[in-house]
């Protein structure tokens, strides 16, 4: 069987989540494999020599990445260079656009063919940077499924492969706690934990009724959630378990928010950042909602609070009402599932991305 070589960037933890499934069946289907590129703890086990590890890079915003610039720069570069050394036979793009977009359009010119897996949310705003993502060598594999409508109307192919999410969250088990809790998951990214963490931790108080539990990503240390929320147990690589034994959720605005709505758990959405990146995004992005639960369905089933509305006083009052209404709540969840389908999401990826990069070939 002949070597196949497959560049990978990754630019969060989602993203290698995902790009992770997708690995293990390709090693499956086609065992003389070479993978190299930007990625993270989960796909280094897989066998990827990473370049470079997206924790170095995890920042969201336009003046976080303003502040960062010359490190983006940097890393542009040096994966320019890296991938031209490596001469892989498909370059694959994982989410991340301000720095997958520009790859893209440089691979192109390259002739190097690109997978383009979990496009960005062209729809959402600025959609004139689709043509990035216009050309015979770029397969573009969605997981939302209006997303290939929106790219049909920009003169760009692209394939609904059914949302990973779905398969992964399947047959989860609660987790095993004595009293009813709150889950807590403050996001991935140390800015997030900072911000949103103690918001959540003033809720402790005022529902005396259950217990709170932090969901803690490995990446970040120990010690960051003990110096914000001390008093709570902070639960490590369960969170989907956490997420499918609690009454309700405080979650971070980002993937977490489609899993509480997949798992069928009533949720408030919170999201605080730096104001300016705010209110330029506020003036750029064209969707009412920025929980993926509430874009999907077309209905605000969770609140989201953002930004000034990101108080103690009104989350709390959020929480109640979820609560109130959970039953209801979890009825209309249940259309998830319908409206993004069952299809095996890693196995489906995992064959189109070797069907094109045979006929590239």
């Amino acid at each position: 069987m002949k070597l196949l070589r497959l560049y990978w960037v990754v630019g969060e933890l989602s993203g290698e989540m995902h790009a992770a499934s997708v690995i293990s069946v390709l090693r499956q289907l086609h065992p003389n494999l070479h993978l190299r590129g930007m990625g993270g703890d989960a796909m280094a086990a897989l066998g990827m020599e990473l370049a470079a590890h997206w924790r170095d890079y995890a920042v969201v915003g336009f003046i976080e990445v303003l502040q960062n610039l010359p490190r983006f720069i940097w890393l542009y570069r040096y994966l320019r260079r890296d991938i031209l050394a490596y001469r892989p036979d498909r370059l694959i793009l994982v989410d991340y656009p301000g720095l997958n977009l520009r790859l893209a359009r440089w691979a192109v010119k390259h002739r190097i063919p690109v997978t383009y897996f979990i496009p960005p949310q062209l729809w959402a705003w600025n959609p004139g940077r689709v043509r990035s993502l216009r050309n015979e060598l770029i397969q573009v594999l969605c997981i939302l499924p209006f997303e290939p409508e929106f790219y049909a109307k920009h003169a760009v192919s692209a394939i609904y492969v059914g949302h990973p999410l779905v398969e992964r969250l399947r047959d989860i088990e609660p987790f095993s706690w004595e009293r009813p809790y709150i889950a807590l998951l403050p996001g991935s990214r140390v800015h997030e934990v900072k911000h949103m963490l103690p918001v959540m931790v003033e809720l402790v108080g005022l529902f005396p009724q259950y217990d709170f539990l932090v969901s803690k990503v490995s990446h970040l240390p120990e010690a960051l959630y003990k110096n914000l929320a001390p008093g709570l147990l902070h639960i490590e690589g369960h969170t989907p378990e956490l997420l499918r034994g609690a009454m309700a959720a405080v979650v971070t605005s980002g993937t977490a928010t489609l899993e509480a709505g997949l798992l069928g758990v009533p949720t408030v959405i919170l999201y605080k950042g730096n104001p300016l990146s705010y209110h330029i995004a506020r003036r750029l992005v064209q969707v009412p909602f920025i929980g993926l639960p509430n874009l999907i369905l077309g209905e605000r089933v969770f609140p989201e609070l953002i930004q000034s509305d990101c108080t103690p006083q009104k989350v709390a009052s959020a929480l109640r009402e979820q609560l109130q209404k959970a039953e209801q709540i979890r009825q209309k969840l249940q259309q998830l599932r319908v409206l993004l389908g069952e299809q095996r999401t890693a196995e489906t990826v995992a064959q189109l991305l070797l069907t094109a990069t045979t006929d590239t070939g």
